[in-house]
């Protein structure tokens, strides 16, 4: 937001002498005035209201020797295309020159650079010379040849409040310009009202508001025109005032140097009018030739696909049913339309305002942010209105910038206000917001007195009730960014001044969070077993999800970087491999991902990877990273989640980017018997390895949060156990992890432990079948056990491992 000093100083009159009194009151003893530095001093005061102050930019005048020039005569020359030779008067003589810009008319005031007039926009000391064949005794100059503004297409053209002669560097000084770094949820500063309505607060002077006092247009007398929304939720509110009779001209110079200020190319009178309202009061407005109308009824509604309009910029835009616009018949008492502008974005090029229009239609609307956001980012187009209706603008304002303007337009284009206004919509009620004012110390540690709580509150426009406890405090229209009572406090603490909060440390009792949402401590558990976070690309492309045999992408950019950036991920283990790839001179990498994937649902998933050798040492021979290297580091990890990992094999067509003989589905087992799917771990398919060139890598990708089971301590037990062994034949496909199954549900709650030890296949063993010996340790917490209790549990398993087909080896 661009904020000129001179005229932020129209709205606040006091200013300067409110800043000397600030400067003084904050100096050493040997401070003088003469250290005073207005623009300065503002800008520390905006830094410290959070208005930050981003660029000053000091703004050249017109240049010394260049003055007002009537233009007399126009004459095209003879043998050229585009020269003109003119005749030009001052105040007391006449010149003749040559120009070659396209607006050049009889009539026009303009500027003209007499003979000796350095231009330091363009680096050259202006003579009189000849040019084909005509005497030229100066140059009439366009905007950027003044350096007052980016404009080279024509001559600077000025308005009748001026007079040949007059010296335009005393009409046309220096400005200061202020341009602050807006955050999205102060929608209100995107304005000079704004801006001067948080400096009013705080130095508690007078805020002049420019529609204070203009009379408002009465709703209840027709205009002759119509208006139907049929679109309410995108159009809350719409608003057409009329102006009859007016003039199209240039504006005159203050309103030119006010919108030159803003980075803007003043236009005529009408236009620059809407832009100046634009940013004095924060609200954009379009206005339409009345008497192009048809009908004189606007149709506000969305678009249909496949619609064209053609906006002011001249480009042709195919609409779809996602835009709105404001139509208007497509002939005389037709009931279909044709759009004539792009609702909140842009306006049309064949409705607005020509030279020949009289009659003025002026709307003000208040528009769906989250639709006109949509609208300008689907055909790129970026315009100071839809700048600020897609974050949000007064709704309760339309009546009173709708006056401000007409009685502008009506001032400075020569015509009348009509009386009546057509407003479709109305008023939106204010939100009121109950208010402690103790808080402000209990969570800001800011000792504000009352009375200056109320004084800032109500400064900054909300309406306070402090004849109970809490307050109720009403927030204006143009602050719907108001909707907690932390919000009141953070007004309150800004404009008593954030410096003033203490920089102690705060007395606090730390409790750790129910929910772990940011996975810290799993980050520090994987930390500690060895692995090295990464933080891959949300964004991937299709080939690299291909590559890695990843489930394909549901969500595509509408404005990819690049086809390798063109989707988001649907799985981490791509961007690991990815990561792998790029680190192939390391002999080991054991890597790990907390992130989002992008698949039918948005979730959070856990990857990991490891490749090469897991131990090196010295004096112990290596120990290179196999699934069962990965299986135990996966167990280690749940164990410290106070879970059991549970491994079944996994299907090629589930994990296809997995090994089918060396992967496993994941299952995280806690001790009350309830297991939970988390996703699958095992080699990289050979395949994907070769088209990452990557040599033998595990994976592993789980589904996050793991769920966690609070831990029981027991004291430790007192009684031995007692244990048995048991050798068991089975068809080599059966997993032990079905075997254990099996055991566990036959041998009851007095088991402890159950792990396997020795694995044997060869002779007395039938073909196709294994012996698998397992350990088994049985305890009771109370007493010890006898024998005939364990070979009863014993002969339960026994029953249960024969009833499942299953032999015992003797």
């Amino acid at each position: 937001m661009r904020v000129p000093f001179s005229w932020l100083e129209e709205f606040l009159p006091d200013l300067q002498a409110s800043l000397l009194d600030r400067f003084m009151a904050a100096g050493k003893p040997d401070t003088t005035t003469l250290a005073f530095q207005p623009i300065s001093e503002l800008s520390q005061l905006l830094n410290g209201i959070g208005l930050e102050v981003d660029i000053i930019d000091v703004l050249p005048g017109a240049p010394t020797g260049v003055v007002v020039a009537r233009v007399d005569e126009v004459q095209p020359i003879e043998g050229s295309d585009h020269l003109l030779k003119t005749q030009v008067s001052t105040a007391n003589s006449q010149h003749t020159v040559v120009t070659g810009a396209p607006n050049t008319k009889a009539g026009m005031l303009t500027a003209l650079a007499v003979p000796g007039t350095h231009l330091p926009a363009m680096n050259m000391i202006v003579d009189a010379r000849e040019m084909v064949g005509v005497p030229s005794e100066g140059v009439l100059c366009s905007p950027k040849e003044l350096g007052l503004y980016d404009y080279a297409g024509g001559l600077i053209e000025f308005g009748n409040d001026l007079n040949p002669g007059d010296a335009l560097d005393e009409l046309w000084p220096i400005e200061t310009v202020i341009e602050l770094e807006i955050t999205p949820n102060r929608a209100d500063a995107f304005s000079l009202l704004g801006v001067a309505r948080d400096i009013a607060a705080k130095l508690g002077i007078t805020l002049h508001h420019p529609a204070e006092g203009i009379p408002l247009a009465d709703t209840s007398v027709e205009t002759g025109y119509t208006v139907r929304v049929d679109t309410p939720d995108n159009c809350p509110r719409f608003t057409l005032a009329v102006i009859e009779g007016v003039q199209v001209a240039p504006s005159p110079l203050w309103l030119q140097r006010k919108l030159a200020a803003m980075g803007l190319r003043p236009r005529n009178n009408i236009v620059d009018i809407t832009n100046y309202v634009t940013f004095e009061l924060g609200h954009p407005s379009h206005a339409f030739d009345g008497d192009a109308l048809v009908d004189k009824t606007l149709v506000v509604r969305n678009a249909q696909d496949g619609e064209q309009l053609r906006t002011l910029n001249d480009d042709e835009l195919t609409l779809t049913n996602r835009d709105v616009v404001i139509s208007m018949p497509t002939s005389a008492g037709s009931q279909d339309t044709q759009p004539i502008s792009l609702a909140g974005v842009i306006g049309g090029l064949n409705d607005s305002v020509t030279e020949d229009t009289s009659n003025v239609a002026l709307e003000l609307a208040h528009w769906n942010p989250v639709t006109i956001r949509k609208t300008a980012k689907r055909y790129g187009i970026s315009t100071d209105a839809h700048y600020r209706f897609e974050r949000g603008v007064d709704p309760n304002l339309p009546p009173a910038a709708s006056a401000r303007a007409a009685q502008l337009i009506a001032e400075l284009a020569g015509g009348t206000r009509h009386p009546g206004l057509i407003d479709v919509g109305g008023p939106k009620p204010l939100h009121q917001v109950a208010f402690r004012s103790e808080r402000v110390k209990f969570l800001m540690d800011l000792d504000v007195p009352e009375a200056d709580q109320k004084r800032y509150l109500s400064a900054l426009g909300c309406n306070v009730d402090d004849s109970a406890v809490p307050w109720q405090v009403t927030a204006p229209s143009w602050r719907f960014d108001i909707a907690i009572e932390e919000d009141l406090i953070e007004e309150v603490s800004r404009m008593h001044g954030y410096d003033d909060i203490p920089d102690t440390i705060p007395q606090m009792s730390f409790v750790p969070p129910e929910h772990d949402v940011t996975h810290r401590t799993l980050r520090a558990q994987l930390a500690t077993m060895g692995l090295q976070e990464t933080i891959t690309y949300a964004f991937t492309g299709p080939s690299e999800l291909a590559a890695a045999r990843a489930p394909e992408a549901t969500v595509t950019l509408s404005h990819p970087q690049g086809i390798e950036r063109s989707v988001l991920r649907t799985a981490l283990y791509p961007g690991l491999l990815t990561a792998a790839k790029n680190n192939q001179r390391e002999d080991r990498l054991a890597l790990f991902e907390v992130g989002r994937v992008f698949a039918e649902h948005e979730r959070e998933h856990l990857a990991l990877l490891i490749q090469g050798t897991w131990v090196t040492g010295s004096w112990l021979a290596p120990v290179p990273v196999d699934f069962y290297v990965f299986k135990g580091l996966l167990e280690a990890f749940a164990e410290l989640s106070g879970s059991e990992l549970v491994l079944e094999p996994a299907s090629a067509d589930s994990a296809p980017h997995l090994h089918p003989g060396v992967s496993a589905r994941v299952y995280w087992q806690h001790a009350d018997g309830q297991t939970h799917d988390v996703g699958y771990m095992g080699r990289v398919h050979p395949r994907v390895e070769a088209a990452f060139d990557l040599p033998e890598t595990y994976i592993a990708e789980l589904k996050l949060p793991l769920d966690k089971l609070t831990r029981n301590f027991n004291d430790i037990a007192r009684q031995p156990y007692a244990e048995r062994d048991l050798a068991i034949v089975l068809p080599v496909e059966i997993s032990y992890a079905s075997l254990s199954h099996t055991v566990k549900q036959a041998a009851g709650s007095k088991l402890i432990s159950l792990l396997p030890f020795d694995l044997y296949t060869g002779s007395n063993i039938t073909e196709g079948h294994k012996s698998l010996a397992l350990r088994l340790r049985f305890r009771d917490d109370s007493r010890a056990l006898r024998d005939d209790e364990v070979d009863s549990f014993m002969a339960n398993i026994m029953t249960a491992v024969r009833h499942a087909g299953y032999d015992i080896r003797s």
